[in-house]
């Protein structure tokens, strides 16, 4: 049982979308993607909640903005740099690479132009988003400043460099990039898979040219429908403001796009028939989500009670795991006493990273086990049989590196608890996954 799945929105990305860059993208299919990784399914039941409750607030016009720090939301970003992120997320798509393309694409971005076409280096040789240099054959200065060209340029060459995914991101992008500053790219890891899990674009399909008949709600398409809903969704994982949204629905509705449905003719303003469509659908979705959170709890509440009768000092440490779930990842940050402020893109964030977490909730069951998880794989008994709770499961997400480099603790033969990267939280997850070498238990 994957705990996690189902909560956590993706908004389905489309070429050239409407309104804010994010809430209701065309093509959105089935009402908005779920995330199955750096999910808080608690702040999204919240957010959308407070779309309810914000309905009867007083209006605040400076929300509207398109490009306002409301309309960009925690992202932090314009609509020229969410336009570009985008395109960096739907190249990747397209051309059938796994999300760790598009982050790495997009913290490349960052670094480089901090997402912006018309960017040109100090020496006028380095043009686009990618800083992409014409003498060195990626293209004539025109095509290197065109995003999407930029971004089909820079995939073709990260696919091409052996073993890219298995690479740290800060190597990935300087094989590629061949930069002066390469480390440089890692500062904007956590911060692109935020964007990536935002704008995924897997599912994209353009607006259907011929609408369905059936109407729903308001007297819009069924379809049309579940694109507001994936808005909402979307909006609320991104902490954009409900204002911000019933403006985007306004503007889509005065748009050709509904047009093609023949729903043009609207009794009502458009911002205020979009204020009713947007308190509508918040409502029903808060509804929904907190009954699967309240599930997703009660699933929880059941793993914890599977070790009532799990005794001795591995019930301890797995116990104190699991009272950590919803602790941020902080690479280098914990230890035996708690949660810590972590090194390099672990600084200012408080929390674990794998091997503390593991490390922590085995000092709460008096045992001590090292520090790094290199050195926990050689600490303790191999596990030959089946896994039991409180054995560290491990895996090897990095090739080039000799042995296991990421850890977690089992909490039954199937699940275990886990810090898995910067940008999630502790959480429970299954244990078997690519990557996985074995377990050992700790003496």
């Amino acid at each position: 049982m994957i705990l996690e799945a189902g909560i956590g929105v993706k908004a389905i990305v489309a070429g050239g979308g409407l309104v804010s860059g994010i809430a209701l993208i065309a093509g959105m299919v089935g009402g908005g993607r779920y995330a199955e990784a750096s999910a808080d399914p608690g702040r999204l039941a919240a957010a959308v909640c407070s779309y309810t409750d914000q309905a009867a607030s007083p209006r605040d016009s400076s929300t509207t903005t398109t490009g306002s720090p409301a309309a960009t939301g925690r992202l932090d970003l314009n609509d020229e740099q969410l336009a570009n992120a985008r395109v960096i997320v739907g190249t990747a798509d397209s051309l059938g690479l796994p999300e760790r393309a598009a982050v790495i694409g997009v913290a490349t971005a960052l670094q480089e132009s901090s997402l912006r076409a018309q960017a040109i280096s100090t020496d006028g040789t380095s043009f686009g988003i990618f800083q992409q240099r014409p003498v060195n054959g990626w293209g004539t200065r025109a095509q290197v400043t065109d995003p999407r060209y930029a971004a089909r340029m820079f995939f073709s060459r990260l696919a091409q460099v052996k073993g890219w995914q298995a690479k740290p991101l800060t190597a990935a992008a300087q094989a590629v990039q061949r930069s002066a500053f390469p480390d440089a790219y890692a500062r904007h890891e956590a911060r692109a898979e935020q964007i990536v899990t935002a704008l995924s674009a897997s599912g994209v399909r353009s607006w259907a040219p011929n609408p369905p008949s059936r109407r729903g709600q308001f007297g819009l398409p069924s379809e049309v429908l579940a694109e507001v809903r994936g808005s909402i969704e979307a909006a609320g994982s991104l902490g954009i403001d409900r204002q911000a949204v019933i403006a985007d629905v306004a503007r889509a509705l005065r748009g050709t796009a509904l047009e093609n449905h023949a729903v043009a003719n609207l009794p009502e303003k458009y911002e205020r028939r979009a204020e009713k469509i947007v308190t509508a659908m918040s409502e029903r979705l808060c509804r929904e989500l907190t009954a699967r959170l309240a599930e997703i709890n009660d699933r929880l509440e059941g793993i914890e009670s599977d070790f009532a009768e799990v005794s001795g000092r591995a019930a301890i440490a797995v116990q104190a795991a699991l009272r950590m779930r919803g602790t941020p990842y902080s690479w280098g940050g914990g230890d035996t006493a708690g949660p810590g402020f972590g090194i390099g893109r672990g600084a200012g964030i408080k929390g674990f990273d794998c091997s503390a977490l593991t490390q922590y909730a085995w000092a709460r069951a008096g045992i001590s086990i090292p520090r790094v998880t290199y050195d926990q794989w050689d600490h303790g008994t191999r596990v030959r049989g089946p896994i039991e709770p409180g054995d560290l499961v491990f895996y090897e997400t990095n090739s080039e590196l000799s042995g296991p480099d990421h850890v977690g603790l089992a909490v039954s033969g199937t699940q275990m608890v886990n810090a898995p990267f910067t940008g999630a939280r502790v959480r429970v997850e299954p244990i078997r996954r690519p990557g996985f070498v074995g377990a050992v238990r700790p003496d």
